[in-house]
């Protein structure tokens, strides 16, 4: 019988980058539950670092937004406020469901543990390495286009020269800070360090989120390519063979009743993650790309590619949830169909009434939603897209 003897490696392959990203984070789970003192406190410092990266960036921003005057800097800064709201609530989700993560990736651990031959390890290793190459494409994206945010576009601005001849130095976000000025040496170079790594952490957390989601949702699709290996093996044996038969259908239930419970899991974890970022995105696409036609009349050639990159970002981040979750959906579909095509006129009345069972099972829909309220999927998608435009199109007639 074959034994997975490797099931350790394979679980760093398929996690290799979110496991980085959300190790530095403080919110990866470790394998020891007996953890060193060490490592508690360790962990508890990356996540106190963090948060207080957040905060330093956005309640100054926030207070920015409240004494500042003029409407135009006020509407420039929503998107940067909202961006660090989704990232402070991003993360607070994750670490409050850090229990279910280590489920999931036990859940995980565990099937790749109990495999029983080849074919289905390479069918499992197959899927995830899709999981694999959009994680690594939504972090290129990701930490790309928002650095050249917090880096290029602060220089791209350049100095300010206020009437009063006091020149100002721009920072990748505005923020009022009342116990000192900002604008000296060296608390300019500091302030603009913490933001560049506020935001390192922010793209992070929104890295983490995705790679969670795709590599949780990917091996739920292998499990379910999985199933439709075993409703073909079962056409194919030999009906006569009644212990043999009854074994597998077993099998094929008790394989469902797994990935019933690990799909409940998933959701239960990422439900409302998955709700923020889809609405956050939503707004966030809609205000960047009002302010590429702003400064496209301004002629700020750099700016205007600044904000396309994160639109372009965005954009892709949420393709990669609905690409998941319709992924997802039409693995569900094969199982569905493969079911209702089992020739279950052969066997005796009472065999026949296990397959009953297992055609049932396999033809209840599995999705995966943001906030129980939308199914991620293309038309999800698309749905968010047109959202999108039409805020966008009631904005520029606003503002006309």
């Amino acid at each position: 019988m074959f034994r997975n003897m490797y099931y350790k490696d394979d679980i760093i392959y398929i996690t290799h980058l979110t496991r980085n990203v959300l190790g530095l984070l403080g919110i990866w789970p470790s394998n020891n539950k007996k953890n060193s003192i060490g490592a508690k406190v360790w962990r508890y410092f990356l996540i106190l670092i963090c948060n207080i990266l957040l905060y330093c960036v956005l309640l100054p921003g926030i207070f920015f937004w409240m004494i500042e005057k003029r409407t135009r800097i006020r509407f420039q800064t929503i998107p940067l406020l909202l961006f660090g709201f989704m990232a402070c609530s991003k993360y607070v989700n994750l670490l409050l469901h850090e229990k279910n993560i280590r489920r999931c990736l036990e859940h995980i651990e565990e099937d790749y543990r109990t495999i029983t031959n080849t074919k289905t390890r390479d069918t499992m290793i197959t899927t995830a390495k899709i999981g694999r190459r959009l994680v690594s494409l939504c972090a290129i994206f990701m930490y790309g286009s928002g650095l050249s945010f917090r880096l290029i576009l602060p220089f791209a601005k350049g100095k300010v020269v206020t009437p009063q001849n006091i020149t100002l130095r721009p920072l990748p976000c505005p923020g009022y800070y009342i116990f000192f000025d900002v604008q000296v040496s060296p608390t300019y170079e500091l302030i603009f360090a913490i933001q560049v790594l506020s935001g390192i952490v922010t793209f992070s957390i929104t890295t983490g989120l995705c790679g969670l989601a795709t590599v949780f949702v990917m091996h739920a699709c292998s499990q379910l390519k999985v199933l439709v290996n075993l409703m073909t093996n079962l056409v194919e044996e030999k009906w006569h063979e009644k212990r043999e038969l009854n074994r597998k259908l077993a099998r094929m239930v008790e394989h469902q009743i797994r990935f019933r419970s690990f799909l409940q899991l998933i959701e239960k974890t990422l439900h409302q993650a998955c709700l923020i970022e889809l609405m956050g995105c939503t707004m966030l696409i809609c205000l960047l790309g009002y302010f590429i036609i702003m400064e496209w009349e301004n002629s700020n050639r750099i700016a205007m590619c600044s904000y396309f990159s994160s639109i372009t970002s965005m954009m892709i981040n949420v393709f990669m949830f609905c690409y998941t979750g319709e992924q997802l959906t039409v693995q569900a579909e094969k199982v569905a169909r493969k079911s209702c095509v089992l020739e279950w006129y052969r066997l005796p009345n009472k065999d026949a009434r296990g397959i009953v069972l297992i055609i049932i099972m396999s033809n209840l829909p599995a999705k995966i939603t943001a906030g129980k309220i939308v199914d991620l999927s293309f038309k999800t998608y698309g749905d968010v897209v047109k959202t999108a435009v039409t805020y966008f199109n009631m904005l520029l007639k606003i503002t006309e």
